[in-house]
């Protein structure tokens, strides 16, 4: 009875598992699969997980599709500044000169005095590697090299 009721869902899985790239997708479609062909107890056994985990992506497939197999966003917390004021400090932050740097106590309070907001510096640290930005400070010594020295030195490393 189960078989005919669900023969042309399996149908419909059968093509797109060959269209599938997504490795994730494809488990989980291989998972609705075994769940609809067999007992969710033993299709769990054969894919070394609980009979629950099964039941719940048979239950998305069959509710929404494709679609619901794959994973949803999770929102997190909110970020204190909003999107405008964080582009501006980046800017700012980006355009630093090299040969002082931004330190991350510099930076913290740039972002309290533009949003009013207080991090800890550590969290600083992480806002500014997720702006793309490194926390080494050149030294001096590269700062006010020569450009012919800096020229050589690249092209030093580049041969090696």
């Amino acid at each position: 009875m189960k078989q005919k009721k669900y023969q042309y869902e399996l149908k419909k899985i059968k093509i797109t598992l060959t269209r599938v790239k997504d490795s994730v997708i494809r488990e989980r479609l291989l998972m609705v699969q075994a769940a609809l062909k067999e007992p969710l107890r033993e299709a769990a056994i054969a894919f070394g997980c609980v009979h629950s985990k099964l039941d719940y992506w048979k239950k998305r497939y069959l509710k929404q599709g494709l679609k619901g197999l794959y994973t949803l966003p999770r929102s997190g917390r909110p970020k204190k500044i909003s999107k405008e004021d964080e582009l501006i400090i980046r800017r700012k932050v980006s355009k630093h000169d090299i040969k002082r740097g931004w330190r991350t106590k510099h930076v913290k309070e740039e972002i309290f005095k533009q949003t009013g907001v207080k991090y800890c510096e550590r969290q600083v640290i992480r806002i500014t590697q997720s702006w793309g930005l490194s926390q080494v400070k050149p030294r001096l010594h590269y700062a006010y090299a020569k450009k012919e020295d800096k020229d050589a030195f690249i092209k030093k490393t580049r041969a090696d």
